[in-house]
């Protein structure tokens, strides 16, 4: 089965915003594709954050000649096509992504994900903190925090590591086993 993992960084606090992307296909346990690009927001929702820009390290100038959604849109609808997808807080990238195609009458590439926040939740209850960069130190993967292709990466790799931890390797069975539910959008 095909597990995607998609990350989001956004100029500000409209889920509209989105200002990079980044996306991690496993198939059969196999990694298959890495896709990474910066977008740039339209007009109505250009204007970057000063918070934002500190977290992700994006400037206006950063996106001046990068595509606008829409022009990445079929790479993006393609890499998630028949996929599972995933996302760490996927609250959050799930709406920038439905808001995006929303505005821009786009259809929405996702039918089914499930969030590793909660995934790490209930595969590690003794831990504080389950935010992205806590379970890749636990896990020993290298992360690059805020970066979306990392980000994409290192969600993706809770993924392939609770499946070698546990043994099960089907990812619907590894959320059953570890009780994490599997959101229709």
């Amino acid at each position: 089965m095909r597990v995607s993992a998609i990350d989001f960084e956004t100029a500000n606090d409209s889920p509209c915003s989105i200002c990079a992307v980044g996306i991690v296909t496993l198939n059969d346990g196999v990694f298959e594709d890495e896709y990474y690009s910066l977008i740039k927001p339209t007009a109505r929702h250009g204007w970057f954050s000063s918070r934002n820009v500190a977290i992700h390290g994006i400037h206006p100038e950063d996106v001046l000649d990068a595509p606008y959604f829409r022009d990445i849109y079929p790479d993006v609808a393609l890499l998630l096509k028949d996929s599972l997808v995933c996302a760490h807080n996927a609250s959050f990238d799930m709406g920038c992504l439905n808001a995006v195609c929303l505005e821009q009458k786009l259809p929405n590439p996702v039918s089914w994900y499930f969030d590793t926040v909660r995934l790490s939740r209930r595969a590690f209850p003794d831990m504080p903190h389950h935010r992205l960069n806590d379970m890749c130190e636990r896990l020993s993967i290298h992360l690059d925090h805020h970066q979306a292709l990392s980000d994409a990466r290192g969600c993706l790799l809770i993924v392939e590591r609770l499946m070698t931890l546990s043994g099960i390797y089907d990812p619907i069975d590894l959320l059953a086993h570890y009780r994490t539910r599997i959101e229709r959008l």
